[in-house]
């Protein structure tokens, strides 16, 4: 295992993650589960968890993976409402559309509970995010084989 390097990234909202990056092969696979990620404190086997559920995905046999896996420092409260608020504007525009469309086609008795619908069923598929939430991005790219192959996933640790 050839880890490449630690960096900071600040993202959208000022969100600071430690993004660590690493190129594996095969034979070192079982070396993931011994990594240690102090920035996800308590909940560091679950990354570790995640991490290799990614790799196997990967499917990358004797080619080298390289992955990223970026940890942020625990969420504030404004970071949370504002991540919270962007979850709402989905949900309204969702439901906007959905709405419209089943309005143009059958009738606006129907498209508005269709809308309420899709506005519910998007709220609830969404995260809620608070402050001291911890969110984890992992990012896995493999060349070769039958060409470039990336994946990607995303964990949040809650209080």
């Amino acid at each position: 295992m050839k880890f490449e390097g630690t960096f900071q990234y600040i993202g959208n909202h000022g969100i600071v993650f430690s993004v660590s990056q690493i190129t594996l092969t095969d034979s070192e696979r079982g070396g993931l589960r011994e990594l240690h990620f102090g920035e996800a404190q308590n909940a560091h086997y679950e990354v570790n968890r995640k991490v290799v559920e990614v790799y196997d995905k990967m499917l990358a046999k004797n080619l080298p993976c390289l992955m990223m896996i970026g940890i942020s420092k625990p969420l504030t409260r404004q970071q949370g409402d504002v991540l919270n608020a962007q979850r709402t504007k989905i949900a309204n525009l969702a439901a906007s559309a959905f709405a419209g469309a089943t309005s143009y086609v059958a009738s606006p008795y129907v498209g508005a509970p269709v809308g309420a619908g899709v506005r519910m069923y998007v709220n609830e598929t969404l995260p809620t995010y608070h402050a001291g939430d911890i969110l984890v991005s992992i990012e896995a790219q493999v060349n070769g084989g039958i060409g470039p192959q990336r994946t990607a996933s995303t964990l949040i640790i809650k209080t």
